[in-house]
């Protein structure tokens, strides 16, 4: 089988790129396959599947010079499928490559730009169509396709196919003894993510300045860099928790994995913002394949990722009261935790790149 895929990166440390670079991994073990790439993509050393980095810039809107480079594009392919891992804006290079060459074409979708752009004009009529031409429209949560039906109309079929996680990655044991000696006996939470609005970060800080008032057994590790970081810094020194959070910046590669695995409970409390949402929310994953459980809150694709009540606890968005009290419970309640954890390993060892990668295979032989 031959297979064209479009993505904007195949960066690991992003989530884009992540799902990129792991789906091609998995596909190019057993099919003939080829990724297109923006011009100015790097190329990173781990790019071990055919690459062609041909694609115009990444845009976030039609309202640029750089639409005429979109209008141009142009390619020819020999491929037995099309598939865009993303929706937009490459989902629409890909529609017209697929037309042009008579194939079989799939539209990955994920959160925000799965669903901004249908309020956006004259991008929604571009969108539209694309969803219309696809064969089959994957999302990774049932919010994500229940969202694309209600605000594009679509009557293409949607398969929900979760994200995967590398689970061999965050599953090898490590030594983090010497790590959380840092924090004494004082319990860890963590959150891994950029610094910005809908990730939350600031509920949780609000959720630990009640937990202050009552009990000092805890340590909060913020991992990830952004816009947010200045205004969360004054929000700790505001509630008195200097002693409390820590900002460790951006963190990467096997490091990264001794954060999650040193952690006792991972806690991230994202929010839908102006339709910029979590369509799934691989982070989850990841802490699960730890063992870890989870505090989360019901926004975007987060039920997909966590099981309320067996992978973690879902609280309500923006809610530091509620949030506060599921740390609570997690902190006192060790066996609820620990079952938490246990049960999370298991669901992120279902959801591994294998596990996902065949799927995506099943579904490109019921097409070609």
């Amino acid at each position: 089988m031959k297979i064209l895929l479009f993505s904007s990166t195949n960066d690991v440390t992003n989530g884009y790129g992540n799902i990129t670079h792991e789906l091609c991994s998995r596909l190019t073990k057993e099919h003939e396959i080829k990724l297109l790439l923006p011009k100015k993509e790097p190329k990173y050393p781990h790019t071990v599947y055919p690459t062609e980095y041909v694609l115009p810039d990444y845009i976030y809107s039609f309202k640029t010079p750089k639409i005429l480079s979109y209008a141009l594009f142009n390619y020819q392919t020999g491929a037995d499928i099309i598939h865009s891992l993303f929706e937009f804006p490459y989902a629409l290079l890909a529609a017209k490559i697929a037309k042009k060459n008579k194939k079989p074409f799939i539209i990955g979708t994920q959160g925000t730009y799965a669903i901004k752009p249908l309020f956006m004009w004259p991008e929604k009529y571009w969108v539209k169509k694309a969803y219309n031409q696809a064969n089959v429209i994957t999302a990774p949560s049932q919010f994500t396709k229940d969202s694309i039906i209600n605000y594009s109309g679509t009557k293409t079929p949607i398969r929900i196919i979760h994200n995967g996680v590398n689970f061999a990655r965050f599953h090898k044991k490590y030594d983090v003894g010497e790590f959380k000696n840092k924090f004494g006996d004082k319990k860890i939470l963590l959150t891994v993510g950029q610094l910005r609005p809908r990730k939350g970060q600031d509920v949780v800080i609000q959720s630990l300045a009640v937990l202050k008032r009552k009990r000092n057994d805890f340590h909060y590790l913020i991992v990830g860099e952004g816009t947010f970081l200045n205004f969360l810094k004054g929000l700790v020194s505001k509630n008195g928790l200097d002693e409390n959070v820590s900002f460790m910046g951006s963190v990467k590669g096997e490091i990264l994995v001794k954060y999650f695995q040193a952690c006792d409970i991972y806690v991230h409390t994202s929010r839908l913002v102006n339709w910029k949402f979590e369509g799934f929310g691989i982070v989850y994953l990841e802490a699960s394949a730890c063992g870890k459980p989870i505090i989360a809150s019901d926004a975007g694709g987060i039920r997909d990722a966590v099981l309320d009540g067996q992978t973690g606890l879902i609280v309500s968005p923006d809610n530091p009261a509620e949030t506060a009290k599921a740390i609570e419970k997690l902190l006192d309640d060790r066996e609820l935790a620990f079952r938490l954890g246990q049960n999370g390993m298991k669901y992120a060892a279902e959801n591994d790149w294998s596990v996902i990668g065949q799927k995506f295979l099943n579904l490109y032989e019921e097409l070609i």
